[in-house]
């Protein structure tokens, strides 16, 4: 079992602090970041999956602007959207 949340670390190494922090630090052997696409659109923003958003774009007619962010797998399933927010 990893001990890297004992290691210091700040809310802004990652992503800026936009994100939640990974479970893992960057020093980690467990610590792998993946691509996930970020949409925006009017000012609201929402991260995920790639194939789900490729899926979701192709049948929409609306003008997103597309990115590619890297978070881990636990900070995409930590985001507030599935929390219920």
């Amino acid at each position: 079992m990893c001990n890297c949340m004992t290691w210091c670390r700040v809310p802004t190494d990652e992503n800026g602090g936009k994100y939640p922090m990974s479970e893992h630090a960057p020093g980690c052997e467990d610590f792998r970041k993946e691509p996930f696409t970020r949409l925006e659109y009017g000012g609201t923003v929402c991260v995920m999956e790639p194939g789900e958003a490729a899926a979701m774009l192709a049948e929409s007619d609306e003008q997103y602007t597309v990115s590619t962010v890297m978070l881990t797998r636990d900070q995409f399933e930590r985001m507030p959207e599935f929390n219920g927010f």
